[in-house]
């Protein structure tokens, strides 16, 4: 044998060989013949003689043997779900039964193997397993069909997981199906991704219907702008119609503002910001521009590059108009303030000027020439105390005479001093409602506030046009006046004053009430006209609204509170009359020492008894004093702690009888409530003539 296999003389061979011979026992094994390249099995059986030996080439068994050591293997170790069971009955509720499963299987579902072979894959199966995905799958089977599927199983714990299943049918040498294989992969990660994802999803499309806002999201890496439906609610842009969205977003920036937002966009895109937010213009579907504030989030890959951006676009051109017309509120409270303040003290000079300048002319008869300087200096003061009261009226601070009027009437008796004050190429033209209600208002102020107004239009039509004054009753609603300042909800009679002329841009539309501010030439306007008219209709309790366009025309609209009651009183244009003076003893109360002084000079040249006072405290020792003061003549505003109103509370506790006198030169809330005086209170405004001082003294002295 050694001859026959000299490579088997050092090998098992020879070991099993002199085993079998020395123990006389048949020896059996399998083993590499080198020579060959051939697994043998051998089995050596002893004899007398020797041993007589079997060979078996069992190189292809032992080749699929170890091919299928190394197949399962690899099925017990890899991560996916390998259950095979047999291809029937089919026709059994339960279904086939499990004759193998991996390892995987058993780490999954917390099942061993022993605990499931024999049993249906149902045993897997609970609450939200899919009905309708199961009858799929047996329908696929029944047909011998493979079949895919993503199913929710559940552990042995009882938690529930999704597989993703693929299901083949196996047959055997004859073609007959035999078997079902299903490889199963656990997918529930990806799963609870999905959802996550489409949960958020629904959250972003929830909250772009929800929102008021645009919303946008911005793919940087794909160049793609997606816009929600808001885009159409509230610019007027269908986003479906919308085929480049970025270029669309380019093109409808405002020129004026789209370079600069550009290169800041792409500034932000170079940097680590993570947020970005602008204020613009843009471009309505209508061709309005609108203003808007744009804020959104960035996000940054791992190197810092911006790959998309998700914000929101808010139109906010109504908050700043609010803005801007509170700011315009606050600055002329403010200006009027300011004014009020300036018009007193002035009025104390024009009071002066005015009262001596006036003495002066009666004296200076017999020379002429300084007559006539005394009578330019009344004429001076006159128009002082005309700005003033311009002033006051825009402050509200002028005392206001409050009567119920019928508008239609009152413009009306009005249009014949309206059309002296235009030119004869300017159509007038009045247009009434029949049924107008009742305001109450200073009618004298209106007549002044209309003649400001035609003024006005006729300087802005040089060449000739049309004015237009109408009115109508009118309802301003709630959501009218949540956009205005200081404005009350309410019904109102409106007087609405339109022109044809040069109109206004928006930068002076803002400031046309302003005071002093005018566009026209040095000397031709003291601005003040409408800034009066505007002080007097919110003082009346109403509310004014400019309506203008260049080259379209102006359009001014007043508006009064309606009054409950109905009964008018007639408004007459005051007599004069014929001033006189008397004997009645006088109070007189001034802090200002020149004005206390002019006016205690003036009442002595009527004819009255007269004692002054620069104070509330010395007027009261002055009443206890003296017990036939008929009058008492004091200024509303003093220092020292009492005012005018005070005193005349404090000396009619004196003296019940006395009859009492304001003056003022602007007016003030101790006598002056809701834009009209107290009831019973009388009051002459500084600066004042001596003929209206002497008609205002027998109007009060005199019994009716």
């Amino acid at each position: 044998i050694r001859q026959c296999f000299p490579a088997a003389a050092n090998s098992a061979f020879r070991i099993e060989y002199e085993a079998a011979l020395a123990t006389q026992t048949t020896r059996t094994f399998t083993q590499h013949y080198s020579e060959l390249n051939l697994w043998l099995r051998v089995k050596a059986y002893p004899s007398i003689d020797g041993l007589a030996i079997y060979f078996q080439d069992v190189t292809q068994e032992r080749a699929r043997e170890q091919h299928l050591r190394l197949l399962e293997s690899a099925v017990s170790r890899q991560n996916d779900i390998l259950l095979i069971t047999e291809a029937e009955p089919m026709d059994e509720p339960e279904g086939p039964r499990i004759i193998y499963v991996n390892d995987a299987f058993e780490r999954r579902t917390g099942y061993r193997r022993e605990e499931v072979i024999g049993q249906t894959p149902r045993f897997l199966q609970g609450p939200k397993t899919q009905q309708a995905e199961l009858d799929r799958i047996r329908e696929a089977l029944t047909h011998w069909q493979p079949v895919r599927s993503e199913l929710i199983n559940y552990t042995k714990s009882g938690d529930e997981f999704w597989l993703e299943i693929d299901i083949v049918p196996l047959a055997d040498e004859t073609g007959w199906f035999t078997h079902w294989v299903a490889v199963e992969r656990d997918i529930t990660d990806r799963k609870m991704a999905e959802q996550a994802v489409r949960q958020s999803d629904e959250r972003f499309q929830l909250v772009t219907k929800a929102t008021n806002d645009v919303i946008w999201d911005w793919d940087l890496v794909e160049d793609s702008l997606w816009w929600n439906d808001n885009l159409r609610t509230m610019f007027g842009h269908d986003p479906a119609q919308i085929s480049n969205s970025l270029q669309f977003w380019v093109e409808h920036i405002h020129p004026d503002d789209r370079n600069s937002l550009l290169s800041e966009l792409y500034a932000v895109f170079n940097s680590d910001a993570l947020t970005w937010q602008a204020e613009y213009r843009f471009i309505h579907a209508n061709g309005k521009a609108l203003s808007v504030v744009d804020r959104s989030f960035i996000t940054r890959d791992t190197s810092g590059k911006a790959i998309r951006m998700v914000g929101s676009m808010v139109d906010v051109t109504e908050l700043q108009e609010m803005d801007e017309r509170l700011r315009q509120s606050q600055k002329l409270e403010a200006v009027g303030h300011l004014t009020g303040g300036i018009a007193h003290d002035f009025n104390n000079l024009l009071t002066v000027i005015l009262g001596n300048a006036e003495f002066m002319q009666e004296q200076l008869t017999d020379q002429p020439d300084l007559k006539r300087l005394a009578e330019m200096t009344v004429t001076a003061a006159e128009r002082g105390a005309e700005l003033t009261n311009r002033l006051l009226a825009f402050a509200r601070r002028q005392a206001l005479q409050p009567r119920r009027v019928n508008i239609n009437k009152l413009v009306t008796d009005t249009l014949g001093l309206l059309k002296r004050a235009l030119n004869e190429d300017i159509e007038l033209t009045f247009v009434d409602t029949g049924e107008l209600w009742t305001t109450e208002i200073d009618p004298g102020q209106l007549e002044v506030a209309l003649l400001n107004l035609a003024i006005n239009a006729r300087d802005a039509m040089p060449e000739g046009g049309r004015l237009l004054i109408e009115t109508a009753n009118t309802l301003l609603d709630e959501a009218y006046v949540q956009d205005q300042v200081d404005v009350t909800a309410g019904e109102y009679v409106q007087v609405s004053v339109s022109d044809s002329g040069t109109g206004m841009a928006a930068d002076t539309l803002s400031q046309a009430f302003d005071p002093f501010f005018t566009t026209k030439m040095m000397g031709k306007g003291s601005g003040l006209g409408l800034s009066m008219v505007y002080g007097f209709v919110k003082q009346s309790g109403g509310h004014a609204r400019i309506y203008s366009e260049e080259d379209e025309g102006t359009t001014i609209r007043l508006y009064f509170p309606r009054t409950g009651a109905t009964d008018e009183v007639p408004y007459e244009t005051p007599q004069e009359i014929e001033p006189r003076g008397g004997s009645e003893h006088i109070l007189v109360v001034e802090d200002d020492d020149q004005v206390r002084t002019y006016v205690t000079n003036l009442l002595k040249s009527l004819g009255y008894r007269v004692t002054a006072a620069r104070s509330g405290a010395e007027a009261l020792d002055i009443l206890t004093e003296y017990q036939d003061i008929d009058l008492l003549f004091t200024d509303v505003v003093m220092p020292g702690g009492i005012n005018g109103r005070q005193l005349s509370e404090q000396a009619l506790s004196i003296h019940p009888d006395m009859k009492v006198l304001f003056t003022s030169g602007y007016s003030e809330n101790a006598i002056i409530h809701n834009g009209r005086l107290d009831k019973g209170v009388q009051l002459i405004s500084k600066p004042y003539h001596r003929e209206q001082l002497a008609l205002k003294l027998r109007e009060i002295l005199d019994p009716s």
